[in-house]
Parts: C-alpha cells; structure tokens; sequence
C-alpha cells in the first residue's frame, strides 16, 4: 500500500514537472546498484538484487534516450558485476563507476546477510577489479570493511578512506579519485568524514540519498537515486527523471521535526 501510494504521487510530479532529468543540462542523475544476477526474488531481502533480463533494459532505455548526464554506480564488488553488467556497459558506453570495499574483495567479511544463505553471490577478484580499471571503468572506494564510519573513532575512519585508496591504486596502478560512504544515509556520514575523504585525495565522495546533482552541488556528498528489484520499467523511467526524489526530503523533515 505505502508503495503504491508512493507510486502514485510520484507519477504526479512527473506528468507535472517540466524540470525532467534530460531536460536539464545541470541536472546529473547517478544510480546506485549493487548486484546484477538472476537469484530468486525470495532471496533479495532487501530488493537490491536486479534481475538481469530487467537490466539489460534498463542500459536499453538509457542508450535509446540518449541520456548523457547520467552515471551508473555499483556498490560493494560483487563479481556478477563482472559476469553480468560489465561487458554491456562498455558496449552501450555509459559512464560507470564500481565502489569496492577492500576487505570484501579480499574475501573478509561477506554480504550473506543481505541475501538468503544459498545464494552464491561472490567479490569479484583483483584481477577481475583491474581488467574493469583497464578497460576505462573508474574504480573508487567503498572504505576497506564497509562499517559505518560516523560510529568509529577518528583513527579508524581516516584508516577506512585513506588506506582503501592506496590499496585499490596499488593494485590497479590508477589513481582513484571517487568514494561511496558505506550505506551512505544521512546518518552514514558528517562534516568530519567530508574533511577526511578531501584530505585523502579523493575528488569527489557520494552518499545514497535521493537526488540530482549540479554544478553547485557539494561535492563530498553528492546523491545518488537508488536502484530496487521491483523497480519496473515505468518506475525506472519516473527515477531518473527525478520523480522520486521527494521521499528522501519528506524523511528528512520527519526526522529534523521529531528532533526538535
């Protein structure tokens, strides 16, 4: 029902508005995915698993609309990037950026609690990383254990985003200029982190709040509009022209209302 209702006002803002994503030259609209794979939709329990078939529409549609000011964003390393996303990018050209967190990579911690237990879902490889680095993929952070860095010591967060940078450049031998806060909520990150992924080096760092971004916009917490597994070709369509973007403004304000 909360869905639905959703749905339904968002389809007003996009049959109203005339500020559409491609319309705007200064609106930059950045998705975030995470896996690419045909697991059982049982299995998606948090509905950030896109079934392959949907995504090859997805690319589809963004080719045929000729959006350019659009950047796909992947989270976490999940090798079905590679098996299942990565050679249609290249194909369809459209400018991705693959957040990885190092830890996960290198097979430390695992995302089984994601997802049901048998679903097989693995980190890709370095060698994998670098021959996505090679072919003009940016690679960027997703910090080393991906904890939430607004809960950890100051030590421990600058160890997060500045380590993570010099190992993912040591092993792809390119310089790493973006970042993702891990779970990137408004409570995933702060002034402080914004100063410490700055003095790393990093150009730009990204958060999963709902939003375009322009020109103007801060560049250490630039948005991104999320990517669901129900997120059907007309959903999909009204999110990237921005259509969702309210509910993110509307859960703010809640928050700010009830704190005060």
């Amino acid at each position: 029902m909360i869905t639905l209702m959703k749905d339904f006002i968002s389809l007003g803002f996009y049959a109203c508005s005339r500020v559409f994503q491609g319309a705007n030259p200064d609106n930059e609209a950045v998705l975030v995915y995470h896996s690419i794979s045909d697991m059982k939709p049982r299995d998606d329990l948090y509905k950030i698993n896109i079934q392959t078939q949907l995504f090859a529409r997805h690319l589809e549609f963004i080719s045929k609309a000729k959006i350019t000011n659009l950047i796909l964003t992947f989270d976490d390393g999940f090798e079905n990037f590679f098996s299942n996303a990565f050679r249609a990018i290249l194909r369809y050209n459209i400018k991705t950026v693959l957040f990885i967190s190092t830890d996960f990579i290198e097979g430390k911690f695992s995302f089984d609690h994601l997802f049901g237990n048998n679903c097989g879902l693995k980190p890709l490889s370095w060698q994998q990383v670098k021959e996505i680095a090679d072919s003009g993929i940016e690679i960027g952070s997703h910090a080393i254990s991906h904890r939430n860095l607004t809960s950890m010591d100051i030590k421990g967060a600058h160890r997060e985003i500045s380590e993570s940078k010099k190992i993912i450049e040591d092993k792809i031998g390119r310089a790493v200029k973006y970042f993702a806060y891990p779970y990137g909520s408004r409570a995933a990150f702060d002034d402080r982190l914004k100063q410490m992924a700055m003095a790393a080096g990093y150009k730009k760092a990204y958060v999963n709040i709902m939003g375009f971004n322009r020109r103007d916009s801060d560049q250490y917490a630039l948005r991104r509009i999320r990517i669901y597994a129900d997120d059907i070709m007309p959903r999909f369509k009204m999110k990237i022209a921005g259509a969702y973007n309210w509910i993110d403004r509307i859960n703010n304000f809640r928050k700010q209302k009830s704190n005060a």
